[in-house]
């Protein structure tokens, strides 16, 4: 798989991706409302293109009945969502391989570490010897296991783009929010003091009395100087009105993941509208599950999404992208604020809340590539 970073994708971006359109995909079945990309006033859209997870059941029968993008389309797809600061697929697939083929030697160093933490003491060291080895007996024993076995569940996690796109009005104006964290941190004072007297080699050759005062009030903190309870820098503090300074500085720590939000009320005016709301939400409900595995031991990774605002029939790049996102909460109402259906028991409206994260974390450079 080809995998590009930094100038390389940013040009690769511009030249390939550029102002995407809809022509490789299916557009119209799973759109709301009717007449959206082609009224005067319903130019403004959100697609949302879901990317299956290929070893559930769900996208094995997508693949059997054809419901995937073409192969070159794929193509670019995996090299858009390869190129951010996430772990790329073959990159984690490789080390769930890797953690596969050295299972036993993993299981043989846990359990040996465990029967080594145990026999602390000279008498046990007979023991000690009988659990090591049979913690070799049991890694050889993992590892024959896993050699044996098929282990399909734990292989690829990949994902395949379905060719049906859902296409829904902008009904809020778009709003992203970024967010980065600091922590505020005591360096202490035998970092503040080296910092100050960066020019001198040796703190014994510090000569200038405040140092020297600031040396010996953290002396004064060692444990074995308490008495009665307290230190003897809290009477040096008191009795010279002077606190000493704990050199606080602020710590980057990490990089918020972006979340957004999505609304909409639906009215639909006919049975063919009712039917694709039915349907566009199902398809999110489905999408954002997981499906459990053969003998319902463990679940599998729900679909993912791609998310791009278009105007009339190209990508508006007037507006933030999207990093690829996971769906993790939806809520339906029907009715409105009284519950009122048409003869055939349809709600005459609908609401949708839909709230996407995205899976990478935002880095200058993947703000400049990509135009998150």
């Amino acid at each position: 798989m080809e995998v590009i970073r930094g100038k390389e994708i940013e040009d690769k971006i511009k030249r390939d991706f550029g102002n995407q359109s809809l022509k490789d995909y299916r557009v119209g079945a799973l759109e709301y409302p009717d007449g959206l990309r082609t009224k005067p006033d319903l130019q403004n859209y959100v697609a949302f293109f879901i990317n299956s997870r290929d070893k559930t059941r769900t996208g094995k029968n997508e693949q059997k009945q054809r419901y995937l993008v073409s192969e070159k389309e794929q193509k670019k797809i995996n090299i858009i969502n390869d190129s951010g600061s996430r772990l790329t697929q073959s990159k984690i697939e490789q080390g769930g391989q890797n953690l596969l083929d050295n299972a036993g030697t993993i299981a043989a160093g846990t359990a040996a570490a465990v029967a080594i933490g145990s026999g602390s003491r000279i008498k046990d060291l007979v023991s000690l010897g009988l659990k090591t080895a049979g913690a070799g007996l049991a890694g050889a024993a993992v590892a024959e296991l896993v050699q044996k076995l098929d282990l399909e569940l734990f292989k690829s996690g990949s994902t395949s783009r379905l060719v049906d796109v859902i296409t829904l009005h902008i009904s809020e104006k778009p709003v992203v929010q970024y967010g980065v964290n600091y922590t505020n941190k005591d360096i202490g004072a035998i970092a503040g003091i080296l910092i100050q007297a960066s020019a001198k080699t040796k703190l014994e050759a510090i000569e200038d009395a405040e140092t020297q005062a600031r040396a010996f009030a953290e002396i004064a903190k060692i444990p074995q100087l308490k008495s009665g309870g307290g230190v003897i820098t809290d009477l040096l503090e008191l009795s010279s009105r002077t606190k000493t300074n704990p050199f606080r500085e602020v710590f980057f720590e990490s990089v918020n993941y972006r979340t957004f939000q999505f609304n909409y009320r639906f009215l639909p005016k006919t049975p063919q509208e009712t039917r694709k709301v039915q349907k566009i939400i199902s398809i999110f409900k489905q999408h954002m599950h997981p499906e459990l595995s053969e003998k319902k031991l463990f679940y599998i990774y729900p679909s993912e999404f791609d998310i791009k605002y278009y105007y009339k029939d190209k990508e508006n790049n007037y507006l933030h992208k999207f990093a690829r996102c996971a769906l993790t909460d939806m809520v339906v109402d029907y009715g409105g604020d009284q519950f009122v259906t048409f003869p055939d028991g349809a709600p005459i409206e609908i609401g949708m809340s839909l709230k996407f994260q995205e899976l990478e974390q935002m880095t200058s450079e993947g703000i400049e590539a990509n135009g998150y």
